[in-house]
């Protein structure tokens, strides 16, 4: 799914068509995503796959749960796509970016715009939206075909390394997280076994800004 930033968060964006084969894209007024384009995402035909086997797709939902927030700056530590997965398709994205300007300069194809002192802006021609819908597809398949020295998918090993997936001998241990959170629950291995943690007034002040 890509978000575009747009004034009145309409869709499609300037007629841009909503048609590139393994990407979704919507758009709000920052940017960032919003209650009702997640729940947009959720019924989406093209962001959830029909079952191969034809069988129904259940979310179940429970409205008695508690909060549990993370620690600030924690986002990072915690979430998959965080801890490196986002940098992987960053790396891909900018490199095929940089192959399109590359070609760009080569096909000699600038923004022909004067500005008032009578200079050239020197600026590269936008390739438009298209181009960046299916860019986005291209860097998630370019990362979606790596494989580490396990042949191991990096989207798998993210999830083994945050601790939300079993190892790959089918079990799961601290050993398996990154050293950062394994030297966190060590620092706290009493809470990490189910120990409460009582609130005090530093957690109360850094619970009131979540994911800061």
């Amino acid at each position: 799914m890509v978000i575009f930033m747009n004034a009145e968060g309409k869709h499609p964006i300037r007629g841009v068509p909503d048609d590139t084969p393994g990407v979704y894209y919507r758009s709000s007024k920052k940017g960032w995503m919003t209650q009702r384009l997640f729940r947009e995402y959720l019924s989406e035909r093209k962001a959830m796959r029909a079952d191969p086997r034809g069988r129904n797709k259940t979310i179940y939902l429970d409205n008695c749960y508690d909060l549990q927030f993370f620690p600030p700056n924690a986002t990072d530590l915690c979430q998959p796509t965080g801890s490196f997965i986002i940098k992987k398709i960053k790396d891909a994205w900018k490199a095929r970016w940089n192959a399109k300007k590359l070609s760009l300069i080569k096909e000699n194809c600038w923004q022909n715009k004067v500005r008032k002192d009578g200079s050239w802006s020197g600026k590269l021609q936008n390739p438009g939206k298209k181009f960046f819908l299916q860019l986005a597809v291209d860097a998630v398949r370019d990362v979606n075909h790596q494989k580490d020295k396990n042949v191991m998918s990096y989207a798998r090993k993210a999830m083994i390394r945050c601790g939300l997936s079993l190892g790959i001998d089918g079990t799961w241990s601290v050993a398996q997280l990154y050293p950062h959170l394994q030297e966190i629950v060590a620092k706290h291995r009493t809470h990490f076994e189910g120990e409460p943690v009582t609130s005090t007034p530093d957690t109360q002040k850094s619970s009131t800004a979540p994911g800061e």
